[in-house]
């Protein structure tokens, strides 16, 4: 069955069931801006030029039918979601009630709510929800890989079918300080920056391409030791295309025994 919008909170299992039957839900793409610039003479100039353009944010509304035990049940279902009302979380859908989830930020805006008099166990109820920028996040990824000596190549499957921009590495020194890191993927355009600080032992560099910020375990912020090589040509740092993604990362340290680097990220859905 197609996916419908069905629960707002931090879980599937755990947040708040939406009405669902009978309604409508959006079913289309996420919203991209323009990215034509005009130019004097009629022409225009594609700002992102072969970049993809990004999701915006969105204000969707949902509607459905809601029938409790009870008026009193009816009464208590309606306060629960009127109390959403200003609150973000996630907002999650599914095509078998949680089997297979995908979910996004989103805050709701308003709820209404129409009752029948003399059925008032029975409701239509419409919600709006305003919804980040960025695309429906699926299954989560935690790819592990040891480091060692040498450059090793690590892949990244994303399920989805769409870019994922938003990549978090983790990158732990186990055995000794690491002095270097450097990460190359050579399909167009070419992706290719280095990290010339230092990882303590036990420590974790955490560099997270979706907000372009590297974050020190030991040292705190340290994007000034974050640089990009000569080959970049990449307005993203290690963009996850939809299939199997390779690529190749290298360190230094005294001992190369078994560091580990850990690629978090989820399947992208428009």
């Amino acid at each position: 069955m197609p996916y419908t919008i069905d629960v707002f909170g931090a879980s599937y299992a755990g947040g708040v069931a939406l009405p669902r039957y009978e309604g409508e839900h959006p079913w289309g793409s996420a919203a991209v801006p323009a990215a034509l610039v005009e130019l004097p003479g009629g022409n225009a100039w594609d700002s992102l030029g072969t970049d993809a353009a990004l999701p915006r944010a969105e204000v969707i509304t949902i509607r459905g039918e809601w029938i409790a035990a009870s008026a009193t049940a009816m009464q208590t279902k309606i306060d629960a979601l009127k109390a959403l009302t200003g609150t973000r979380n996630k907002l999650w859908t599914s095509n078998d009630s949680g089997t297979t989830t995908r979910w996004r930020y989103a805050r709701c805006l308003q709820v209404r709510a129409a009752v029948i008099p003399g059925s008032s166990a029975y409701s239509v109820i419409e919600m709006d929800f305003e919804l980040a920028a960025g695309l429906w996040n699926g299954s989560a990824h935690n790819e592990t890989t040891v480091l060692d000596t040498g450059t090793h190549s690590v892949t990244t499957t994303n399920g989805g079918n769409a870019v994922v921009r938003n990549a978090v590495l983790q990158i732990t020194a186990k055995v000794a300080t690491i002095t270097k890191v450097v990460l190359q993927d050579g399909s167009a355009p070419v992706k290719a920056w280095e990290y010339n600080g230092t990882i303590a032992i036990n420590k974790m560099l955490y560099i997270n391409c979706g907000t372009k910020r590297i974050w020190n375990e030991n040292t705190g912020d340290d994007y000034a030791n974050f640089a990009f090589q000569a080959a970049h040509a990449s307005a993203d740092w290690l963009p996850i295309a939809p299939g199997a993604n390779e690529w190749a990362v290298g360190i230094s340290s005294t001992d190369n025994t078994s560091h580990e680097i850990v690629v978090a990220y989820n399947d992208g859905w428009m």
